[in-house]
């Protein structure tokens, strides 16, 4: 597979790569989201185990070039992927190389902006953009991809949203693309939406009636607390991870351990108090006031 892409990537990166920059210094470009730079293929193993790519993904990645991520993604593991790409120079190079490597019925390449994709189908993202577009993105991957989805970026993380996880190495072919060989890679999984008011159920022997739970949510910090008609109680160590959710209460003198799945407007999960044990459920009431 190395091979086919070698020969074509490198007559497109002499013949693109210098009108794609001078495009993305261009201000008045906002939709160019940087030079084509092929991702080193070493680079597209990790990006794939990391985000630990299986046969029932959809793939989609976003400024895909000459398709070697979303081909390698099919090829190898059988998942289904989408390149969105806005050169359509790239988007013929990257049909023609699903073609070759006989996996054109899992995958296909769009020509078109991004920023305008509809990415809901995808269970996992792969990113390899400039710092100020990743930043940009941000709202409409947190907006719009299901929770639990899988997002890797390359070199550049989705400020201010901090990564769940960070894996560095060193790629000497990468001293070509940007003097230096040190390579990060960020993974993130899209927390469920939690924001806004909920009527929170505790079984009677923790709570004699529903209390009110309020959430706020945003890329870096996620809180909350408890009004139970005599005041506010806050979340302790509240973490939302995919449709995980887990947080503490001190309620009454008692310290009270939720872990839980979020399912669209609705919470369910077990919680724990010393020896005790019950189920909890949320429902979902309203947003935040703005």
């Amino acid at each position: 597979m190395n091979s086919f892409f070698r020969g074509v990537a490198a007559a497109l990166a002499l013949c693109a790569a210098a009108p794609a920059l001078a495009q993305d210094l261009d201000d008045s470009k906002d939709n160019v989201a940087g030079p084509y730079v092929p991702t080193p293929w070493v680079i597209v193993e990790q990006m794939l185990k990391l985000a630990d790519i299986r046969g029932e993904d959809v793939v989609y990645d976003l400024g895909s070039g000459d398709g070697r991520l979303v081909i390698t993604a099919a090829k190898r593991f059988g998942a289904r992927g989408v390149g969105v790409e806005l050169q359509t120079e790239l988007v013929e190079m990257a049909r023609i190389g699903a073609k070759h490597e006989g996996v054109a019925d899992r995958v296909k390449f769009v020509q078109g902006d991004l920023f305008q994709a509809d990415i809901r189908p995808a269970s996992v993202v792969m990113l390899y953009l400039l710092p100020r577009f990743v930043t940009r993105l941000v709202p409409k991957l947190r907006a719009e991809l299901r929770p639990g989805t899988r997002i890797v970026s390359h070199d550049y993380p989705l400020a201010p949203w901090p990564p769940d996880k960070e894996f560095s190495m060193d790629v000497a072919e990468k001293e070509m693309i940007s003097g230096t060989s040190w390579t990060r890679l960020y993974y993130y999984v899209v927390p469920a939406r939690v924001q806004g008011a909920w009527e929170l159920t505790l079984p009677r022997a923790f709570a004699g009636a529903p209390l009110t739970l309020q959430i706020t949510q945003e890329p870096d910090a996620v809180g909350g607390f408890v009004h139970d008609g005599g005041g506010e109680l806050y979340l302790r160590d509240l973490a939302v991870r995919g449709e995980q959710i887990r947080f503490g209460l001190l309620y009454k003198g008692r310290l009270m351990a939720f872990e839980g799945t979020v399912a669209g407007d609705a919470m369910t999960g077990e919680l724990r108090a010393r020896d005790q044990r019950g189920h909890w459920t949320a429902r979902y009431r309203a947003s935040p006031p703005r």
